[in-house]
């Protein structure tokens, strides 16, 4: 074997391989973590979802009762001035709560009474993730009682 027979020898040099690996290694922890975020977003997803039905199912029962009958849940579960739920006071101040999946939702809702035949009706459900940040889910309706 001379030297010109080694000069000719094919294959990858160690750097070239270990080049390689190091991106291989940068694309699946990229993958990886758009895995993970995908994951997060099924989840709140899923919440989001469940909290719809919960505001969807409020407003419905609001339909099968009389219009005299229909009132605000407690007042200290909601601003009537910016319209949205005082995280603060729940679940205390909740009309109602529910658990599903784990996750334990929140009813809130604030009676409009726009006037003495019509009123608008808003409800928010609210939970927190496993980070304990609060989200939630509005819905409104309007109600009148001609007709009925």
């Amino acid at each position: 074997m001379g030297r010109s027979d080694l000069t000719k020898q094919d294959g990858f040099t160690l750097i070239e391989v270990l080049v390689a690996i190091t991106i291989l290694a940068v694309g699946l922890l990229a993958l990886a973590l758009m895995q993970t975020t995908a994951i997060k977003a099924n989840a709140l997803s899923s919440k989001s979802t469940v909290a719809t039905q919960l505001a969807q199912d409020r407003l419905e029962q609001f339909k099968n009762v009389s219009f005299a009958a229909i009132a605000s849940s407690p007042a200290a579960g909601y601003d009537n001035v910016t319209m949205r739920p005082q995280y603060a006071n729940l679940p205390g101040a909740a009309g109602d709560n529910s658990v599903r999946r784990g996750t334990t939702y929140y009813r809130v809702w604030y009676v409009t009474n726009n006037s003495a035949t019509f009123r608008t009706i808003t409800v928010w459900v609210c939970w927190r993730d496993e980070r304990q940040i609060w989200h939630n889910v509005m819905l409104a309706t309007q109600r009148t009682n001609i007709g009925v």
